[in-house]
């Protein structure tokens, strides 16, 4: 009797498993184009926005911590995109009408570690 209730369970998870993938990736991300895409494009890509800010959209994926805006003209077109990582530390593109990145120069910051080992 086991059998014949755990067998159907099983496949339905299965089943409503595959069909849940998640459309917020960066790959899905990456294939929004400024300037070509529309509204539309961009839920078929990435799907329904966390914030819907009327000329911009707000995404998160709080299981690998990163996050993406969207931003649009009033045509409802892409005019811009950004996405940042919060564990790589990775932050590309910005807000086309927010001002541009000033000039200087790029430093990074890096740190040693050494390992200590109990005898």
């Amino acid at each position: 009797m086991l059998y014949r209730t755990a067998l159907p369970a099983a496949v339905l998870v299965l089943a409503l498993n595959a069909g849940c993938q998640r459309q917020f990736t960066y790959d899905n991300y990456a294939r929004i184009e400024p300037h070509t895409d529309s509204m539309d494009d961009v839920l078929h890509f990435i799907g329904k926005p966390q914030a819907d800010l009327g000329d911009q959209w707000y995404y998160e994926d709080e299981e690998d911590h990163y996050q993406a805006r969207i931003f649009f003209d009033e045509e409802g077109r892409v005019i811009g995109k950004e996405f940042m990582d919060g564990k790589s530390g990775r932050w590309e593109g910005h807000d086309p009408r927010g001002d541009e990145k000033p000039a200087g120069e790029d430093r990074e910051k890096s740190t040693r570690t050494r390992r200590i080992d109990d005898d």
